[in-house]
Order: C-alpha cells, then structure tokens, then sequence
C-alpha cells in the first residue's frame, strides 16, 4: 500500500470543507485554462510557420493562353519514384478562376478541366501542333 495512504495527509493540506461541487468547479476552470493556453500556443505556432512558408514561397501569375505543364504523380510499380514523369503536358489555360484556380484544355478537342495553380509549372517550350493547327485553320476562313 502506498506510504501517503497510510499515513494520511499533513495537517496543514487536510481540508474536510471540500465539496464536491467546490472540486468540479476547479476542475472545470483548470481544464478551461489549460484549453485556451493550447489554443494559444496552436495559433502561435502556426502563424509562424505561415511566416516561414511565405518568405520562401514565389507566387507564379498565369494568363489565359499560357502554356503549362500539369503536375499529375502517377505511382508505377516497375519503375523508381526518382525516374517517373510526374509532369504532363503541356496544357492550354482557357481560362481563369480567380483566386486560385485556372481551366485548362490539352487539344483543342479534349474536355477542359479545373486546377489549382500549385499543380502547374510553366511551359517555355513551342507550341504544340495541335493547337498550331487550329489558330491556322481560324486565320484562313
């Protein structure tokens, strides 16, 4: 058995006028502190590394008619992570969704779809056949 069982409290922290509602209600104020200094220290901590992520981070502006490459992971089991495409493309933008999101088309046929512009890297490459063909088909009617 334990020693302060069996010797029972000292004198001076023996207190017998305790209710049990005086201790809920300490209770209850100590596990609400304790609650509002976490959400304290969570809002702290992830204001800081919002600061740390924004001074590191260069925000890329696209305009309709860019071309970009889309950022698409595709797990295959023959080959290594390290020597997989992760990038597709490139993709026309159709159009833009203010304030993060952009439209894009990969042939002039193909169903547009709607991205996020953390998905897309720029293409300063020439312009693919596909869509060559169409603006010179326009030009001539």
């Amino acid at each position: 058995m334990p020693i302060d069982v069996l010797l029972d409290l000292p004198p001076e922290q023996a207190q017998t006028d305790v209710t049990v509602h005086d201790y809920l209600d300490k209770l209850q104020n100590a596990s609400t502190e304790a609650y509002r200094l976490a959400r304290e220290k969570l809002r702290a901590s992830a204001e800081r590394r919002k600061h740390h992520y924004d001074l590191k981070v260069r925000e890329e502006r696209f305009k309709t008619g860019d071309f970009v490459y889309y950022h698409y992971p595709r797990r295959l089991e023959s080959k290594s992570a390290k020597w997989q495409r992760t990038y597709t493309g490139p993709f026309l933008i159709i159009r833009l969704i203010e304030p993060s999101n952009c439209v894009l088309q990969k042939t002039p046929r193909s169903k547009p779809f709607v991205v996020h512009f953390d998905k897309l890297k720029k293409c300063f490459g020439a312009t693919p056949a596909s869509w060559c063909l169409l603006t010179l088909s326009s030009t001539v009617r």
